[in-house]
């Protein structure tokens, strides 16, 4: 949820703006379904709801919510919760382990879970001291290549 999230401003209005946009009808339902919470009163004067507080709200939206599973990459995600995961990687477990008994060879799994979308890909990490190891094999190299060093 964190990386649907992302990093907390402090209303929060362009962070719901940002969801809005991307998760529209899914959050709708979602927040009807779950909270019996109307989106559009945030635009209404008469009521007190707060991006803040439907942000608190989309936090804590259950694993099997329309907008988790569009986020994970399609309504096909949506049965496809943590325990639905480590149950299906548990029947291929003792599948794989019922043939090796038997003397048969493994085959493909079962059960195979949707995959998810691929994560952002981020930069290449580097460290300060893989920078300092470098800079000394330069070091030594221009060392041994120089006359009379």
């Amino acid at each position: 949820m964190e990386r649907l999230l992302g990093a907390a401003p402090t209303g929060g209005s362009l962070q719901l703006v940002k969801l809005i946009d991307e998760y529209g009808s899914a959050l709708v339902s979602d927040l009807q379904s779950h909270y019996q919470v109307d989106i559009r009163d945030l635009w209404r004067d008469d009521c007190a709801l707060t991006p803040r507080y439907l942000l608190w709200l989309v936090e804590h939206l259950p694993e099997d919510s329309a907008v988790i599973a569009r986020a994970r990459g399609g309504q096909r995600h949506r049965p496809w919760t943590s325990q639905a995961h480590l149950l299906a990687a548990a029947v291929n477990l003792l599948y794989v382990a019922n043939r090796q008994r038997a003397g048969k060879p493994a085959r493909r799994p079962l059960i195979t879970p949707p995959k998810s979308k691929a994560p952002k890909k981020r930069g290449r990490v580097v460290r300060v001291a893989d920078m300092n190891a470098q800079a000394r094999r330069r070091r030594r190299l221009q060392q041994t290549e120089t006359p009379g060093g």
